[in-house]
């Protein structure tokens, strides 16, 4: 890849990806072998299932799997019967043992059968598990090592999920491929002419970069000492934040982490946010994301999980309009049998350029 500590080392353009790699169903499917399936593939944090018992289903994968803590630790088990294939549960909550509605089989919290109802002798099935890593708490159920991968990450500590707790996931379903959402998400360029309230809170024109082979991170000052909201939902939280530091600035604006293929990581002060990219297909992309607060703010102090989630949510809404015009002007594009790629824009695009140096790598093109 490119030393991009400096910005005279930054490859030329001819990193961009070729139109048709946003709509090609063999680069999806190749996409999906090489860089999905052999990748760290994110289960959940082990906070979604804090107590002996505890399940929680992912709703992401329409709830055909499910985490569950049982004397052993944390488990990713399949939720669909060995028996007719039913789905067993459905959301999150607490249980002895995971029970189908349909014939009552009844397996233990590590998967074992336990009885199936009218057989004389009980069938010898369990259900699948997958092996997990974990990474400050993060699950991963692929063949990538996160320890190794995040070893040198700078901030490793600033993610530190200790006294935290899970307040609120939000699954998102966009018409658009998921390289389009990882640009966005990337790139700085479009952040000061398009978002109004983030572009007050984080300051993009004061950052700089970490890189590793596997993730980039972005490290982003303040902007004004949250004197100057944007718009009015980031006033709420500019408000509550300068509440809970009692009127000092927070020490940095934001964090931005991407653990590649998919998977964000994102620090602001009394906040961890984790989300990840889902590839439904060429022009269909889940994006799920999970809401962390310490657990004091989370019962007592709803203005500002209420206030942060709306400012989020209000700069995820844009990003989602930015993709759709992407997306749009590359089907034009495409379907005219066109390729067109500008420069990056240095240093503001620079993560943009180590994601395609990194994709292109994985793909072997």
């Amino acid at each position: 890849m490119s030393d991009l500590a400096t910005p005279g080392q930054l490859a030329p353009a001819r990193c961009q990806l070729p139109i048709s790699w946003y709509f090609d169903p063999e680069i999806f499917a190749l996409e999906k072998k090489l860089v999905f399936d052999a990748g760290p593939q994110y289960a959940g944090h082990e906070l979604m299932v804090p107590r002996a018992g505890d399940y929680q289903t992912l709703a992401w994968m329409d709830h055909a799997r499910l985490l569950v803590r049982n004397e052993s630790g944390v488990e990713l088990l399949s939720n669909v019967c060995r028996h007719r294939q039913a789905l067993m549960l459905e959301g999150q909550g607490n249980a002895q043992n995971i029970v189908c509605p349909l014939h009552r089989w009844t397996y233990d919290l590590r998967g074992e059968l336990l009885g199936a109802p009218q057989f004389a002798e009980s069938p010898c099935v369990r259900l699948p598990s997958a092996p997990l890593r974990n990474w400050n708490g993060l699950l991963f159920a692929g063949p990538r090592d996160p320890q190794a991968d995040l070893a040198g990450l700078p901030v490793a500590s600033d993610f530190d999920f200790s006294g935290y707790v899970l307040d609120r996931v939000v699954v998102d379903d966009y018409p658009f491929n998921w390289k389009t959402f990882l640009e966005v998400y990337l790139e700085l360029y479009h952040v000061e002419p398009f978002h109004p309230g983030l572009s007050n809170f984080a300051d993009c024109g004061n950052f700089r970069y970490a890189w590793g082979a596997e993730w980039s991170l972005q490290i982003v000052a303040a902007r004004n000492g949250l004197a100057k909201p944007g718009t009015p939902v980031y006033q709420r939280w500019h408000d509550a934040c300068l509440q809970q530091l009692d009127g000092r600035a927070p020490k940095q604006g934001a964090l931005w982490m991407t653990y590649y293929p998919n998977v964000m990581l994102e620090w602001y002060e009394n906040v961890l946010v984790v989300s990840h990219v889902v590839p439904r297909g060429p022009q269909r992309t889940i994006n799920v994301v999970e809401f962390y607060y310490p657990e004091e703010i989370a019962l007592f102090e709803r203005e500002f999980a209420e206030s942060q989630q709306a400012a989020y949510l209000e700069t995820a809404i844009e990003d989602g309009l930015l993709c759709e015009r992407m997306e749009r002007g590359r089907r034009a594009l495409y379907e005219q049998g066109l390729d067109d790629a500008g420069p990056y824009q240095s240093p503001l695009e620079d993560a943009e350029l180590h994601f395609h140096e990194w994709l292109r790598a994985k793909l072997g093109r």
